[in-house]
């Protein structure tokens, strides 16, 4: 399995949208997989990894701030368990999304466990990346909108330092793409909130 299909790269963006808390996204990928004939189930599926990633991921950091003394079970981390590949990229997208590194890097060797070639992992993450990108633009600018600063006032309250140099020229350059060019592409960046 060299490369992805249409539908895997739907479903590993809906995962990672649902992971970012991106409602936008989110609705934009589970149509885009409905489009490309993706089952509901396999689309409630990816959904349903995308909660448990980040209810694993919720639970690490509460563990992590001495909050909690239990971790919910996670396959990636079970010895001798097995899934599928998509299952596993599936949860790679989720896991980057929701910037859980502990849980990246179990799916990822887990992935790795199932085949994953570097193509596929780096597809994934590449759709991740870009679902979190614009999902974090559309925080930034609900906030904004609540606050109702302007665009120099809302790019103040970046977080990212240096960083988001880089990110507003990567999204420059990516809104001047058309809709659905390259794997890491996201096209629910034009959606209304």
């Amino acid at each position: 399995m060299p490369m992805l299909s249409e539908k895997d790269n739907e479903l590993i963006a809906v995962a990672a949208s649902v992971a970012a808390g991106c409602v936008p996204c989110t609705t934009f990928h589970v149509r885009a997989a409905g489009t490309l004939g993706v089952g509901s189930e396999e689309i409630r599926q990816a959904a349903r990894e995308a909660v448990r990633v980040r209810t694993v991921a919720t639970s690490i950091m509460a563990r992590c701030g001495g909050l909690s003394s239990s971790e919910p079970t996670d396959p990636a981390r079970a010895p001798g368990g097995s899934r599928s590949l998509i299952q596993e990229l599936v949860a790679v997208g989720a896991a980057y999304a929701v910037t859980c590194t502990t849980s990246l890097e179990d799916h990822l060797a887990a992935a790795r466990r199932e085949g994953a070639t570097d193509a596929q992992i780096l597809t994934a993450l590449k759709i991740a990346c870009a679902v979190r990108e614009v999902s974090g633009q559309k925080a930034k600018a609900a906030a904004a909108r609540f606050l109702g600063a302007n665009e120099a006032e809302a790019d103040a309250c970046d977080c990212s330092g240096e960083d988001s140099k880089r990110s507003d020229s990567a999204s420059r350059d990516r809104s001047s793409r058309p809709k659905g060019e390259g794997a890491g592409s996201c096209s629910c960046e034009d959606d209304s909130d």
